[in-house]
């Protein structure tokens, strides 16, 4: 009975080994022609890696010193405007809004 228990496991073991090296991802230096055609560049400068993609904030102004930018905020606020700023990777700062309020804002401060 013994003999029967250790088998089953055996094959068991052997079943999972076989389904898990199935799944197994590709190690990263082998080369795989069509991985290699599809996959986007990798990104090697700092500025690659940031985005101009602010969720649901668009921009309403950009400013080039972090006072103009405070002047600004402080504007839409007095018109219940709710705005945050972000640093650019061009070094200015942008005063974001919600999408929906975006129109208002640029009117205010153009």
């Amino acid at each position: 009975m013994a003999v029967v228990g250790a088998l089953v496991a055996m094959v068991m073991m052997a079943m999972l080994v076989m389904l898990l090296h199935r799944g197994r991802p590709k190690l990263a230096n082998s080369p795989d022609p069509v991985q290699h055609e599809l996959s986007p560049p990798k990104p090697t400068l700092l500025t690659d890696y940031i985005s101009d993609d602010y969720g649901l904030l668009a921009t309403a102004a950009v400013a080039r010193t972090h006072a103009d930018a405070l002047l600004i905020k402080e504007h839409l606020r007095t018109a219940g405007i709710r705005s945050t700023l972000a640093n650019a990777p061009d070094g200015q700062i942008r005063v974001l809004v919600f999408g929906d309020e975006v129109v208002r804002a640029r009117r205010l401060v153009s």
